[in-house]
């Protein structure tokens, strides 16, 4: 079985080394590959084990191309980067790291929230680099006792929810599912936009979820309120936070933007203090790459018994 990862992460053959007792194993490690590279690098593989950093998007023309995969095992958790439709036609099954980064990114988010609350970053900066230190010019407010809203309860809304209970905060919720869960008062989007202090969105990326938040949710949001984007920056409008942000509306915007893409140093985000830029980094810790390899393997191996398991496509 020729397994071929194409991935960023100088360490990952470390992690990968367990695949070699199953297949014939190839590493490349490279950013960035156009169409042509990406075809030319896996054309013959049966396993092809990557995310779009490297590869990019796995188009219908690139699968195409390779006549001898038989699965796709994704290192990331999104796959909006997938052509689902053409591979559930052609039968190609595709698993994705499903839960693996959650925590990490819950704990990110909360970094956000309380670094926007405290004004930490904001002081930080200009204590470093304009010599500022009257505390007078960064009030805070605390978290403590406040309403926080939790747009979607998956893995990662669930633990941002979890630790909100140390806080001692309400935790509104709007899950598309319906399903309740212990702690998190489910309601509609408009009242979560209108009765939450601190918002945070845990959505996935899909057609619906395109400018989930946009103009008129945040005339409907709370004078003050801090928003949170961990998950993809265009469910987010950003001409309409950059709106917020002026008429000081939003007290503070933490926002994670595309995975090895430069933020140009004029960018909107740049123009206000009070917003956090962290280029695609919330997943990445120690603990979070060793649960992602250890699921990456753990798929391989299923699908090799013949039982796949965390699919994104229909088998």
């Amino acid at each position: 079985m020729k397994i071929t990862c194409v991935a960023t992460d100088p360490v990952i053959e470390k992690y990968l080394q367990p695949l070699k007792e199953i297949g014939k194993l190839k590493v490349y490690k490279k950013e960035n590959l156009n169409q042509l590279e990406a075809i030319e690098l896996v054309k013959d593989t049966e396993i092809l084990v990557t995310g779009p950093e490297s590869i990019g998007a796995l188009t219908e023309e690139i699968l195409k191309q390779l006549t001898n995969l038989k699965y796709i095992a994704l290192l990331t958790i999104g796959y909006n980067w997938v052509d689902v439709d053409y591979a559930n036609k052609i039968k190609l099954p595709i698993s994705n790291i499903k839960g693996a980064t959650a925590e990490s990114v819950a704990e990110h988010i909360w970094s956000m929230i309380l670094d926007l609350s405290k004004r930490v970053n904001e002081f930080d900066r200009e204590a470093r680099f304009k010599s500022a230190y009257n505390f007078s010019f960064y009030k805070g407010h605390e978290v403590y006792g406040k309403t926080l809203g939790v747009l979607g309860l998956g893995d990662i809304g669930l633990k941002v929810a979890r630790i909100a209970r140390a806080f001692d905060l309400k935790v509104l919720g709007l899950n598309k599912s319906g399903k309740t869960y212990e702690g998190i008062n489910l309601v509609d989007k408009n009242t979560l936009f209108k009765e939450s202090d601190i918002i945070a969105v845990c959505l996935p990326l899909n057609s619906d979820t395109e400018n989930f938040i946009d103009k008129e949710e945040i005339f409907l949001m709370k004078q003050g309120v801090i928003i949170v984007n961990c998950a993809r920056e265009t469910i987010v409008n950003k001409e309409a936070v950059i709106e917020g942000l002026k008429n000081k509306k939003i007290f503070g915007y933490g926002i994670e933007t595309a995975i090895l893409k430069p933020v140009d140093k004029n960018d909107d985000y740049y123009k206000f203090p009070n917003v956090i830029v962290t280029p695609h980094n919330a997943f990445n810790t120690v603990e979070g790459d060793q649960r992602s390899y250890e699921m990456v393997i753990s798929n391989i191996k299923s699908f090799i018994k013949g039982k796949p398991q965390n699919l994104i496509t229909h088998h």
